[in-house]
């Protein structure tokens, strides 16, 4: 098992204890919401692994869309997009 911090810069973190990278970013997907801030996944010592960022517009056909909320998206996690 690997701990991992669920980052959604509201104030709100989460610790989570899981096999992964990719069940930790299950966790901070279930925790999606209208906050307009990005959301990162940390180690316990705060290097962010991956980010989805928070953008304020209606996805465009060619945008990685991770989750559409309240007419803006979270771009798929950004290691997946080569950052």
């Amino acid at each position: 098992m690997e701990k991992y911090i669920v980052n959604y810069h509201t104030g709100v973190t989460e610790e989570v204890e899981v096999s992964g990278l990719s069940e930790a970013k299950k966790v901070a997907e279930e925790g999606i919401a209208y906050t307009q801030e990005k959301i990162t996944i940390e180690t316990l010592d705060g290097e962010v692994i991956t980010t989805s960022y928070w953008y304020g517009i209606s996805p465009q056909e060619d945008d990685k869309v991770l989750e559409t909320v309240g007419g803006g998206f979270y771009q798929a996690w950004s290691d997946e997009l080569g950052e």
